[in-house]
């Protein structure tokens, strides 16, 4: 799962934030979105990926979008990403998606919630029991 939080400019945000939503559809790793929300000044995006790898190569692909944005705006929007392994079935809300992003902001990377710079591998499969 990425929670991914953009602050800028809200005469321009909503251009990237659309922008970004596209490129991540038309992504083959993309597995959907799970929350949007609009604040004016912040906007949040939680979307499931295939793999670590998958968001990775969105992060690259998305920075001629901002490149654009910083054009039109004269600097880059700020950008608070947390990630953290999912299963596809499960049911996440806004609120755990807070406190995932306020637990990597008050004490690092770590199992709960980690970024791309310091990634945490994904958990083993559980094997089944008889």
């Amino acid at each position: 799962m990425e929670s991914r939080t953009l602050t800028g400019d809200p005469r321009h945000l909503p251009v990237l934030v659309a922008a970004l939503r596209a490129l991540a559809e038309d992504h083959s790793g993309h597995l959907g979105e799970v929350h949007f929300s609009d604040e004016g000044t912040a906007v949040r995006v939680v979307n499931r990926w295939r793999s670590a790898a998958d968001l990775r190569s969105f992060v690259e692909r998305a920075h001629d979008d901002l490149l654009v944005h910083r054009a039109a705006t004269g600097r880059f929007p700020e950008v608070e990403r947390a990630l953290w392994w999912s299963c596809s079935a499960t049911v996440i809300t806004p609120e755990q998606v807070g406190a995932r992003t306020a637990h990597l902001r008050a004490h690092g990377p770590g199992p709960r919630a980690f970024t791309l710079g310091s990634p945490v591998p994904a958990p083993e499969p559980e094997t089944p029991r008889v």
